[in-house]
């Protein structure tokens, strides 16, 4: 019955010209992915609602309708860009490995991504509108940075509790490993200071970085063990 009324409900809709909620939700897909590459290529300074509505074959009207401003729109696009791709990136930690391989996996899948031409690209634009848009930006890093917090925690807090590490605070841990490893290369990247590539001399640095950081979480006396 319920089933039923659904599909009344849609064809009526489909009949009258209402979108239905999957019409929305593919619109703002293509609204999103076709600002992005507005600001992409222009900046946001450059990038206006005219261009990303001509873009997206949609009036300004419907632009603003959804999203209400165009740093809404760019503060949509980035979030989106983020969790879409840490979805789609977020690794299963095997607890069969040990500490060092486990950072090592998650840093290789994170920077594998970041250190790209395009996400190199999109921190820049963020950085640049970072002081015109405190609020803007601090969503944008909070959003990304507290995910990957949460993938570092949980592996610091589980070799933890298996006595591979001393720490009494993991999330503070977490927080430091990933300013060290994944934010540190992300930022020279912007700054044009090394490539927008995770290339061999990129991936040495992590795992020397890596080693350093667990180095220093390790209980007094494996650190005298491994030579630390």
């Amino acid at each position: 019955m319920a089933g039923e009324a659904k599909r009344i409900g849609v064809a009526r809709a489909r009949r009258t010209g209402r979108p239905t909620a999957a019409d929305a939700v593919r619109l703002t897909g293509h609204i999103l992915k076709c600002a992005r590459d507005v600001f992409f290529e222009h900046g946001f300074d450059e990038a206006s609602a005219d261009m990303i509505a001509a873009r997206a074959r949609i009036s300004k009207r419907t632009l603003y309708a959804r999203f209400g401003s165009k740093a809404r729109v760019f503060e949509a696009v980035i979030l989106d860009e983020i969790d879409t791709q840490l979805r789609a990136l977020e690794p299963a930690v095997d607890s069969s490995l040990n500490v060092v391989d486990q950072l090592q996996s998650i840093a290789d899948v994170l920077l594998e991504w970041l250190l790209t031409p395009r996400i190199v690209s999109m921190e820049r634009v963020v950085t640049a509108q970072a002081v015109r848009f405190p609020a803007l930006a601090a969503n944008i890093h909070e959003f990304g940075f507290q995910r990957a917090v949460q993938w570092v925690g949980s592996i610091l807090a589980h070799a933890t509790a298996k006595g591979e590490l001393a720490l009494a605070d993991p999330v503070f841990a977490a927080e430091q490993f990933v300013n060290l490893v994944v934010v540190a290369p992300m930022r020279r990247s912007a700054l044009g200071l090394a490539p927008a590539s995770y290339d061999a001399s990129a991936r040495d640095r992590i795992r020397r970085g890596i080693r350093l950081f667990v180095g220093g979480c390790m209980p007094p006396g494996a650190r005298e063990a491994s030579g630390g």
